[in-house]
């Protein structure tokens, strides 16, 4: 990996990291949609770079293509119609405060830039920092789906996780054949779909999205 795509590769992963620290202090769904975009935007960025400068390059650009198409495109535009249709839950709040929130992300990026990661540096030395941004991603991931109260919200968080894993695996060169990353996109259309069926059920069912609202089933 060279040095002009290392500065660029954590240019990348800052905007990641970036987009899913905002995601955890937006209140509306729709930005949480819009940061979710600029973040697989990064992604499907880096997987161009990797077939622009690799050997690789029909396999990453067309992994990138797809990518962009499914993740920047077709997901934000089918979560907005999403929300359109559950126009009452275009909010959403966090477990935690906000002050308590901040407080453990930088708990878990000081975890994230500590020495018990350290080994993993030792595959790209002059890079660590990049490796401990990747790792905080993940984590930053997790805890959305935990903070977050709204249902949608963790179904984006899910899918943040997914990308911050993609982002992880794509920095230590962890590659798949074509085929298998269309069918990872493919799984993650369905699973759009399926999980847009079950958000109309719950909202026709409680009336919201809010997980701390649906403390009792109903008939």
């Amino acid at each position: 990996m060279s040095e002009n795509f290392l500065g660029i590769f954590f240019l990348l992963g800052i905007i990641a990291f970036l987009t899913a620290v905002f995601m955890h202090l937006v209140r509306r769904s729709r930005s949480l949609v819009r940061l979710y975009a600029l973040q697989s935007f990064a992604v499907s960025m880096t997987f161009f770079l990797l077939g622009f400068l690799g050997g690789d390059r029909s396999l990453m650009l067309v992994a990138a293509a797809i990518i962009f198409l499914v993740k920047v495109i077709i997901a934000p535009a089918f979560f907005g119609k999403i929300l359109r249709k559950l126009s009452g839950s275009s909010s959403t709040n966090n477990y935690l405060s906000t002050p308590m929130t901040l407080l453990v992300l930088t708990g878990l990026v000081l975890f994230s830039f500590s020495k018990v990661f350290l080994p993993l540096s030792a595959i790209y030395p002059q890079a660590f920092v990049s490796v401990a941004l990747n790792i905080a991603l993940v984590f930053i991931s997790i805890f959305l789906l935990i903070n977050r109260r709204g249902v949608f919200a963790q179904m984006v968080g899910m899918l943040s996780l997914e990308n911050s894993i993609v982002l992880f695996a794509a920095f230590f060169g962890l590659r798949h054949p074509l085929p298998l990353e269309i069918g990872m996109i493919f799984d993650i259309v369905i699973w759009m779909v399926i999980a847009s069926f079950f958000l109309g059920m719950i909202y026709r069912q409680f009336g919201t999205l809010s997980t701390a609202d649906m403390k009792r089933l109903t008939e």
